[in-house]
């Protein structure tokens, strides 16, 4: 007996050993079935026309009548009944060649399939759906035929789970009759799950869902379980099998938006929410939503109820560890409505850190003490706090109270750093400060023969310009970029602050006041008559200090408008300007929307220059700002002395005293600058804004960031995994890092990451139905997922064929793709 011998063979060969024998008339088998398991397996066997097989279930009058009329052949008759309830076909059955009557169960056997006698009478309801499943897997494929493994097989995992998550599709439907019965033996037997039996499937999904997240509950919380017992699965095998299948749901990407839609109905019928408001110890991330809720909510009670600093901070700090769990849990990352855990930790970060640099001042004995924490650690602290200025970031309610309280904190972190770095400078003198202009760090960048890009960003304080290589660096395989500080000159203003950031040798320039109506800076180098505190002539004397072709400035709304002009179109040096910070913080916005949008912005653009052929790109600014709220007292008198020009955060002219304020000399000139210590001003503020001008480490310490890659650097590839239905208005899909020619063949030093989107779009027309966020898939990085956003206004009808796509998002090119069906329709008031 062969072991590659299949079932649908060996039937076929039971069958055509009866019926290839010589006799008069052809030989006939009757086959009595009377469980009925027999006559799909007859059908299979039958199929490309081996032999006759009559198998509809006529009476047997009909089949009686039939056979009389129709010419003698070989023929098998399949009959519903067992052979002492044959009647009409009486005489038939004594001229058959052959009669069958053994079981399948028995004939299994015979075929070579191991069945255990103490087996049998569970597998009998399961034997018909079994033998069908494998009726064409070898017989060596057939391992030894237990409950467990025929259950298995008939109805595995997967099944169970898409019977759990589909809604508005009976179970039936789903399984089928046979599979039903399999089925409900697998939910109760296997899972611990309640039964289906007299529930509605709706019904049974919601109860199902609900014991499932009580025994995640319990799991998680042995030492105080939820009062819900009777939903508790209890421990062993069925427990664990059902919260691995819990586990697959929360993470199935097809599959999450039932999940949170179910899970929330299933809630309702538990006391989760009551158990998870009166616990006494901390819990990790809960699969019910309404537990997630009640504990979010008693974090955001205990907040607010701190009005001072310290203890405020401290508990952040000591809760910081609890959030983050919370936040990567489902509720914090993958649902479309989540728990706002985010919002708590980022105001824990932002306390801790404020609290681990308090009084960090006081150790500093020079200026260079007070530069050096900033550009190593200070820094972070105005990067995370930038957050607290924020007015457009979705917050509970019970957390603008902390958010202000932080915000007050972090201003007076702000004024104590920056007084004590005022006093040194007061006694040791502008000079103390041994840092190069950004100009003179740009010329030490420019590389021999390769192509420079320069980026020469208005205002861009230096978390900022931290944040931007840090952006740049997140998934490469090595670092690309270095982030050096230098100087603005005083006062910190675009006139003066620009030039000496192009400027390759600051000594050479010239700056002065002159008086046309009013007093206007002017600047030049020694070598040209160009005003570089103008920005056309700088941009002039750019094109012929350089020896720039026609095409070699632009800025930044061109660039990421259309593609960046190349070297070769270009030359080997190209300024790209962008002045978005600046203008936004003149206008007073800056506060209520903050920089991240601005920084995104220009790692795109760098990255798209990078795309162009600018294997180096330097990144240089003027000056940076300060967030300011001052009180009255922090508003100082003028200094007294020829007065030529003011602004609130300095005073520049000659003869100028002041008892409190800080002296410097203007750069290349013989002018005297007065700035206030710290924060205060010359004029009042007016309310919190946005300020420069002054001496503070936030805005006369710069950051020059220069950006490096190798000249054939390759980007990583990017590959969606595929998914076959969009059943939410919010869909997810997985994106992850695919191979590519360099990461097979050569060292990962050349590959850099790529910033992609993905968007679900109708083929015939190319219109946008759903999008991403853009994201940056890192060359040995996680898979991600993402969650699309619906287009305004478009619609949709269910059952149309769509292609989901992912591109690079700083060209378009098309990465990946994969057909998808839309299954649900997309109206105008959805």
């Amino acid at each position: 007996m062969s072991t590659g011998e299949t079932l649908r063979s060996w039937l076929r060969s039971e069958i055509m050993t009866i019926l290839r024998r010589t006799a008069e008339p052809s030989p006939l088998v009757l086959w009595c079935d009377p469980n009925q398991v027999w006559r799909d397996l007859l059908k299979a066997a039958a199929d490309g026309s081996t032999f006759e097989l009559w198998a509809d279930g006529e009476h047997e009058l009909i089949l009686r009548e039939r056979l009389l009329k129709c010419a003698p052949g070989p023929r098998v008759i399949w009959l519903p009944i067992a052979l002492d309830a044959i009647t009409y076909l009486k005489v038939f059955e004594l001229q058959a060649e052959f009669v069958w009557k053994e079981p399948l169960i028995r004939a299994l056997t015979r075929f070579g399939v191991e069945i255990a006698r103490d087996h049998e009478p569970e597998l009998r309801e399961m034997l018909r759906a079994y033998a069908l499943e494998h009726i064409d897997q070898p017989r060596s494929a057939w391992r030894e035929l237990t409950p467990r493994n025929a259950k298995s097989a008939l109805v595995d995992d997967d099944q169970i789970l898409a019977a759990l998550a589909r809604t508005g599709t009976s179970l039936a439907d789903m399984l089928g009759e046979d599979r039903m019965r399999v089925f409900v033996r697998r939910v109760v037997e296997d899972f611990g799950l309640p039964s289906p039996v007299g529930l509605g499937d709706e019904d049974w999904r919601t109860a199902a869902t609900a014991r499932l997240l009580v025994t995640d509950a319990a799991v998680r919380m042995p030492m105080d379980p939820p009062r819900d017992g009777e939903k508790i699965i209890p421990p062993g095998p069925a427990r664990d099998r059902a919260l691995k299948l819990l586990n697959r749901w929360q993470k199935d990407i097809e599959l999450m938006p039932a999940f949170e839609e179910r899970s929330q109905r299933a809630d309702a019928s538990t006391s989760l929410a009551y158990w998870a408001r009166n616990l006494e110890r901390d819990v990790p991330p809960l699969a019910s939503r309404a537990a997630e809720d009640a504990l979010f909510e008693i974090e955001v009670h205990d907040l607010a109820r701190l009005d001072e600093f310290k203890p405020l901070s401290e508990r952040l700090e000591r809760r910081e560890a609890f959030f983050v769990a919370h936040a990567r849990g489902f509720w914090g990352t993958y649902a479309e409505r989540r728990v706002p855990w985010q919002s708590p930790l980022e105001l824990a970060r932002v306390g801790a850190l404020i609290l681990q640099q308090s009084e960090v001042e006081r150790g500093w004995q020079t200026p260079g003490h007070a530069v050096a924490w900033f550009t190593t650690t200070g820094w972070q602290v105005d990067r995370q706090s930038e957050r607290l200025f924020r007015d457009d970031l979705p917050l509970p309610g019970g957390l603008h109270g902390v958010r202000a309280r932080l915000r007050r904190a972090y201003l007076r972190h702000l004024d104590r750093c920056n007084a004590a770095f005022s006093e040194l400078l007061h006694h040791q003198g502008i000079e103390a400060v041994d840092l190069p202009y950004g100009g003179e760090l740009l010329a030490k960048a420019r590389p021999q023969k390769d192509p420079m890009a320069v980026l020469v960003l208005d205002a861009c304080r230096y978390d900022l310009g931290a944040q931007i290589a840090e952006a740049l660096d997140r998934g490469e395989p090595v670092r690309r970029t270095t982030l050096q500080p230098a100087r603005a000159p005083l006062p910190s203003i675009t006139p003066l602050g620009m030039p000496f950031a192009l400027v390759p040798e600051s000594g050479s320039v010239r700056v002065e006041l002159v008086n046309t109506g009013g007093a206007r800076w002017r600047v030049t180098v020694a070598d040209s008559t160009h005003d570089l505190a103008n920005a056309e002539t700088r941009r002039e004397w750019l094109r012929r200090q350089f020896k720039l072709k026609p095409g070699a400035i632009t800025d930044v709304k061109t660039v990421l408008a259309n593609d960046p002009p190349t070297p070769n179109a270009a030359g080997k040096l190209l300024f790209v300007f962008g002045d978005e910070i600046d203008a936004q913080g003149h206008e007073g916005e800056l506060r209520f929307s903050g920089a991240d949008d601005y920084v995104e912005r220009y790692v795109r653009v760098i990255r798209r220059l990078r795309d162009a052929g600018y294997s180096t790109v330097v990144v240089v600014t003027d000056h940076g700002f300060v967030h300011w709220d001052p009180e009255r007292d922090e508003v100082e008198a003028k200094p007294t002395g020829e007065v030529l020009w003011s602004t609130r955060r300095a005073i520049v002219g000659r003869g100028l005293e002041h008892r409190t304020a800080i002296a410097a000399t203007v750069p290349g000139s013989d002018l005297e600058c007065r700035v206030p210590r710290s924060v205060n001003a010359f004029k009042t503020y007016g309310g919190l804004g946005y300020f420069h001008g002054g001496a503070t480490l936030q805005e006369w310490i710069t950051p020059v960031v220069v950006c490096t890659w190798p000249r054939k650097a390759e980007k990583v590839a990017a590959v969606l995994t595929p998914i076959a239905e969009i059943t939410s208005l919010a869909p997810r899909v997985e994106v992850r890092a695919g191979v590519t020619q360099t990461t097979m063949f050569e060292g990962d030093a050349k590959v850099t990451g790529r910033q992609v989107v993905v968007k679900v779009v109708e083929p015939s027309s190319g219109r946008r139905l759903f999008g991403s966020a853009s994201v940056k898939i890192e060359p040995e990085g996680p898979p991600l997922t993402l969650v699309l956003e619906r287009a305004k206004d478009e619609t949709c009808p269910r059952g149309s064929r769509l292609e989901v796509q992912v591109r690079d998002a700083d060209n378009d090119q098309l990465l990946d793709r994969c057909d998808v069906e839309l299954k649900i329709d997309l109206e105008e008031w959805d």
